[in-house]
């Protein structure tokens, strides 16, 4: 039976095995002993016992990217994109969260002091336009770094304005993404919807445009990492997929994925705050707004602090409905609906009652984000256009602006 070994926070917690493509998993015996000892999973509690059944492959599954990016990185390692253990083996080392998956002959070196090497722009240049070809940067000496999602992109460091790899376990510290040749301008875009998130109140990761060689690269900070002591270090988180049970290949709700009404569920039993169910209903309405079609549930995390559980912040916000070849829905029904032109306010209303939500509050999310849209909308427009310039932005602003009308009030 080969075994991976599986680390928190820089602390053993357990062992991943595969018997002939079956997972397990089983939590180290002195580590349920310890005081401090938190479980790996939500769905997979500390017990003695070994786990064998889906929450193992969904959770460490969902480390993996998704979709086309994990067969193209399959394909390049020579392994089968569904073989998540020989997956992990290869790039498990740096995952999302404070999770390492550490083959045992690498443990050394993926435990030593923090090492970087730093890529000139000629380097990285080179590094991101391999993307589509080399997955996270794949096959590179000592860089073993996983992240989930189906776009290309790079998990790594950004330092001044310049792009360093992380080797041997060392924590990344950023998520550099390339424009998509079928969506143009996407960079800006994502760009543009994070930032007016961020003016709307919302609580969002903080994001920059980075240029290489005069190439646009939308950059992201990793709110799963902080600064302790000098050092970087990895928090603990789970998206909704892995929280739910999931596996990524159903993450959209049309495939059978997670419902809205299920993730509200999940934040009262994992007894978040109220203040962050009240945010995620505004992430929801913001989500209609901008014409996000894709917010799907591994865009959607907890991030643990000593302990305790609260909503990360928000990322991958970004307006689909600009595309003409993606379709006009949302990737999470309102009251029964996906299409965007079917969406009211009557829809939030009647989805917030079955969520638990009473029709003053979300009546009051509703009219704040309306108020802030009308007062702040083109004033941000116009300050973005000044930064980075982008056509892209005048047509997420109109489409912002016919979504507001559907929910203004009846």
């Amino acid at each position: 039976m080969e075994q991976l070994h599986v680390y928190l926070r820089g602390e053993r917690v357990g062992t991943l095995m595969s018997d002939k493509g079956r997972l397990f998993f089983e939590y180290e015996p002195a580590y349920l002993q310890s005081p401090g000892a938190t479980a790996l999973a939500y769905t997979m509690p500390l017990r003695e016992q070994p786990y064998a059944g889906g929450e193992v492959v969904s959770f460490f599954s969902n480390l993996l990217p998704d979709e086309s990016v994990r067969v193209k990185l399959a394909q390049y390692l020579g392994i089968s994109h569904s073989n998540v253990f020989a997956l992990l083996k290869r790039i498990g080392e740096d995952c999302a969260g404070a999770v390492a998956v550490i083959a045992p002959e690498r443990e050394m070196q993926a435990h030593a002091e923090a090492e970087y090497r730093s890529l000139a722009e000629d380097e990285a240049h080179e590094v991101l336009l391999a993307l589509p070809e080399r997955p996270l940067n794949v096959g590179a000496r000592d860089f073993h770094t996983s992240g989930a999602g189906a776009q290309d992109k790079l998990v790594a460091c950004v330092q001044d304005g310049q792009i360093v790899l992380p080797l041997n376990g060392t924590p990344s510290t950023h998520i550099i993404k390339p424009g998509i040749d079928r969506f143009p301008e996407s960079a800006f875009n994502e760009y543009y919807c994070m930032r007016l998130a961020e003016r709307c109140g919302l609580d969002v990761a903080a994001c920059e445009i980075l240029r290489i060689k005069d190439v646009p690269y939308y950059v992201t900070t990793r709110y799963d990492r902080a600064i302790e002591s000098g050092k970087w270090v990895r928090l603990h988180q789970e998206d909704f997929c892995q929280l739910l049970g999931y596996e990524p290949g159903v993450k959209y709700e049309s495939e059978g994925g997670p419902r809205l009404l299920q993730c509200f569920q999940l934040l009262r039993e994992m007894e978040l705050p109220a203040v962050d169910v009240i945010e995620f209903l505004r992430r929801i309405i913001f989500i209609f707004l901008i014409g996000n079609g894709d917010a799907h549930a591994k865009n959607f995390s907890v991030i643990y602090r000593e302990g305790v559980a609260r909503l990360a912040p928000a990322y991958d916000l970004l307006s689909t409905v600009v595309y003409p070849n993606l379709p006009a829905k949302l990737a999470m029904k309102i009251e029964g609906r996906s299409h965007f032109d079917w969406i009211s306010r009557v829809k939030f209303l009647r989805m917030g009652s079955k969520a638990g939500l009473s029709e003053r509050l979300v009546h009051t999310e509703i009219d704040k984000m309306l108020k802030r849209l009308n007062k702040k909308l083109d004033s941000f427009t116009q300050t973005v256009s000044a930064e980075a310039p982008s056509p892209v932005y005048a047509e997420i602003q109109s489409g912002i602006r016919h979504r507001m009308q559907q929910l203004e009030r009846v």
